[in-house]
C-alpha cells in the first residue's frame, strides 16, 4: 500500500481513521492543560487568597459540567434501552426497526467524544483539588485581609507596564513559585492556626518570598 493511499480517508476506512483519531487525542487537552491551570488561572491571581477564589470559580463551573454530563450518561443510556425494546418489539415494522438501529447507531457516534471532554474535565479538576487542599481554607475575613495586598500588587505591575506577555511571563515564574512556596510553608501551620496566626503568617511568608525574589 502507498503512502498516498495510506493518508488518505475514503468511506472504507472513514470509521478505523475516525477510531484513530479518538484514541490519539483521547488525553491531549482540548481545553487548559495542567500547566495552563497552575501557571494562569492560579498563580495569575498573584496573591494566595485570590488564587484560593479563582480555584473556587473554576471548580465549582467544571463540576457542575460533570455533574451534568453524569446525568446526561444516563438519561442516553434510558433512550437508548428505549430503542432497542422497540427493535425486539413485534408492534414495529422491519422499516421502522431500521430507523430505530439507525438511531442507535448516531447515538454512538458522540459517547467517544463525550467520554473524552468528561476524561479533561477530571484531569483539570485534580490540578485544580492538588492547589485547593494546599491552601488554607479562608474564611470571608481571611480573603479580604488578602485584597489590599492583591491590588497593590497587580496595579504597581500596571502602573510600571507590565501587561500581556510580561505579566504572563512573571505568573510563569515568579507567582507561580510564590504559591507553590506558600503552600509548602503552610503545611508548618496547617493543622493548628486561627484567623490571627494565619494573618501573620501569611504577612511573614509572602514577605520573604517577595524578598527572595527580587
Amino acid at each position: 500500500m502507498s503512502e498516498e493511499t495510506q493518508l488518505t480517508i475514503s468511506e472504507t476506512n472513514a470509521e478505523d481513521v475516525v477510531k484513530e483519531i479518538q484514541d490519539a487525542f483521547y488525553d491531549i487537552p482540548f481545553e487548559n492543560s495542567a500547566y495552563q491551570t497552575e501557571n494562569f488561572v492560579i498563580a495569575g491571581q498573584i496573591t494566595p487568597e485570590r488564587a484560593y477564589r479563582a480555584i473556587g470559580l473554576r471548580m465549582n463551573k467544571k463540576l457542575i459540567a460533570v455533574q451534568e454530563a453524569l446525568i446526561e450518561k444516563e438519561m442516553e443510556k434510558v433512550e437508548e434501552e428505549e430503542l432497542q425494546s422497540k427493535i425486539d418489539s413485534p408492534d414495529y415494522s422491519n422499516f421502522d426497526k431500521r430507523r430505530f438501529e439507525l438511531e442507535l447507531k448516531k447515538k454512538q457516534i458522540y459517547k467517544p467524544f463525550n467520554d473524552k471532554l468528561f476524561n479533561d474535565a477530571l484531569k483539570e479538576l485534580n490540578v485544580l483539588y492538588k492547589h485547593f487542599k494546599a491552601l488554607p481554607k479562608y474564611t470571608r475575613e481571611e480573603f479580604e485581609a488578602g485584597e489590599k495586598r492583591h491590588f497593590l500588587e497587580d496595579l504597581n505591575r500596571q502602573a510600571l507596564g507590565l501587561a500581556g506577555a510580561k505579566m504572563s511571563l512573571i505568573n510563569m515564574f515568579d507567582d507561580m513559585a510564590s504559591i507553590e512556596k506558600f503552600e509548602n510553608e503552610f503545611k508548618q501551620i496547617a493543622n493548628n492556626y486561627d484567623t490571627q496566626s494565619l494573618l501573620e503568617f501569611t504577612e511573614n511568608s509572602l514577605t520573604n518570598i517577595q524578598k527572595e525574589q527580587k
